[in-house]
Order: structure tokens, then C-alpha cells, then sequence
């Protein structure tokens, strides 16, 4: 009896490790500027992740999403890792980015985006030729540019999400 309760708390746990929920974590970022994981689906061979940003500062601010930051700064990439051991990533030294999206209305990742105080604005980040067999994203990466001058960037955070699930059909 001990030895079948022990392997069903065994299995319990390694269920609910492997069904972890998904948390967002920025680094030095503004405090009332909040991100906010919504969900993830996936479109062909792309995985589709959508975030809200939150403003609570009081005032507006502008954000930008890069796909790398210079060392002086802290070597900040934009990255993803899935639970197949595979890297996606947007280097800029890289001939194309497995990464396309959109903050607000812009089309590009790599643009200013203004969030006004007490408003949500959408984000939705997509990550190309997802692996067949991945079922999560472990670990996602995100520099962003933060502001409160429209347009001028006043210092880079790093946007950390874990545990983004890759539904399959």
C-alpha cells in the first residue's frame, strides 16, 4: 500500500511540474509598467504568444522591444528555449529572425510604442518553425526598451517568461 501511494505522489508531482504555469518577470523594469502573459496558440509551424502591458506610472511611457543589446548594457537577446533543447533567437548579426510581431498598432517589435497611463496595450510576439515535438517554451527572453519621453530610450529591462505551453491540436 506505501509503495502505491508513494508512485502516485510521484506522478502527482511530476504532472503538475510539467504542467507549470506560466510567470512573467521584468528585471528592472519600471515599477507600475506591468506585462501580463494572456495565452499562446500556434498557427502552422509559428507559436503565437500574447502579452498585455499594463500602465500604472502615473504617466505615459514608450516601450520598445529589441532583438539584442550591447554588452555595456548587460548582453541582453532576444531568446527562447523549448523543452526539445532547441534555441530560437534574433541576433542582429543574424540573416533572418525567427521572431516577428507587434506592440499596439506598430507592426514591428523594433519601433517605439507609446502606452498611455491606465491603459492596456497588446503585445503579440511570434516565434517561427516551432519544433514538431515541443510542447513549451521553457524560457523566453525579451530586451525592452523602457521610457517616459516618447521616442527616447531611457534604459533597457529584460522581460523573462517561463513556461509558455505550445498547444497542439
Amino acid at each position: 500500500m506505501k509503495k502505491l501511494f508513494l508512485s502516485l505522489a510521484l506522478l502527482s508531482c511530476m504532472c503538475i511540474g510539467a504542467n507549470a504555469q506560466t510567470k512573467v518577470i521584468f528585471n528592472n523594469g519600471p515599477v507600475g509598467l506591468n506585462w501580463k502573459f494572456k495565452r499562446s496558440f500556434i498557427q502552422g509551424t509559428t507559436l503565437v504568444v500574447d502579452f498585455v502591458i499594463e500602465n500604472n506610472t502615473g504617466k505615459d511611457m514608450s516601450c520598445q522591444i529589441a532583438s539584442s543589446v550591447s554588452a555595456y548594457i548587460g548582453n541582453l537577446e532576444l531568446k527562447a528555449f523549448d523543452d526539445e533543447g532547441n534555441v530560437y533567437n534574433s541576433s542582429r548579426f543574424q540573416y533572418e529572425s525567427k521572431f516577428s510581431g507587434k506592440i499596439g498598432g506598430k507592426n514591428s517589435l523594433y519601433e517605439w510604442e507609446t502606452i498611455p497611463r491606465d491603459n492596456l496595450v497588446k503585445v503579440r510576439l511570434q516565434i517561427a518553425d516551432i519544433d514538431e515535438f515541443a510542447t513549451k517554451i521553457k524560457m523566453l527572453t525579451i530586451p525592452v526598451g523602457v521610457s517616459d519621453n516618447v521616442g527616447i530610450g531611457d534604459g533597457y529591462c529584460e522581460l523573462r517568461v517561463t513556461n509558455i505551453p505550445i498547444p497542439r491540436e
